[in-house]
């Protein structure tokens, strides 16, 4: 198995090459046998195009110059927008021990809230923002109960 590409920094002496390995994810010792290294190919028949653009021919997608309602996706009759999530509440674990999450939803437009499964749910940023949000809460009551304990002994 081939890792890389690798820059060979320097030769340290006849049989060995220091690699730069900085900046990379790789963790791996940068001293490595000359039989280790295998050189990059370069392929003759690749085109190598590079693209001539001129700058009255441009468009910079600014934007202030897009409508309002660009980035929103068209909605379809059966998907509504959730307002906001509110609690959540753990089923059985499904056969791969993944455990099974229904989050209680408030939908725009509606006043009565609905258990929905977590798969049927696309939006996660409020996912992650409830997720965050309950585990805050949670460090602060165990802070409160431990403040309690102190204050009890």
């Amino acid at each position: 198995m081939w890792h890389g590409p690798f820059r060979v920094r320097e030769m340290i002496g006849p049989y060995a090459a220091r690699l730069e390995v900085a900046g990379t994810e790789y963790r791996l010792f940068p001293i490595v046998h000359v039989s280790k290294l295998k050189a990059v190919k370069v392929f003759s028949d690749r085109p190598d195009v590079t693209l001539a653009t001129d700058e009255d021919g441009r468009f910079d997608f600014d934007e202030a110059l897009l409508p309002e309602d660009s980035w929103e996706g068209d909605r379809s009759d059966d998907e509504f927008e959730v307002e906001r999530i509110t609690d959540v509440r753990s089923g059985r674990k499904t056969r791969y021990g993944r455990v099974h999450r229904e989050f209680q939803v408030f939908w725009k437009g509606y006043t009565e809230p609905s258990w929905v499964d977590e798969a049927d749910l696309n939006c996660g940023a409020l996912m992650h923002e409830f997720e965050r949000e309950r585990t805050r809460r949670n460090r602060f009551g165990v802070m409160q109960a431990h403040e309690a304990e102190e204050d009890n002994s």
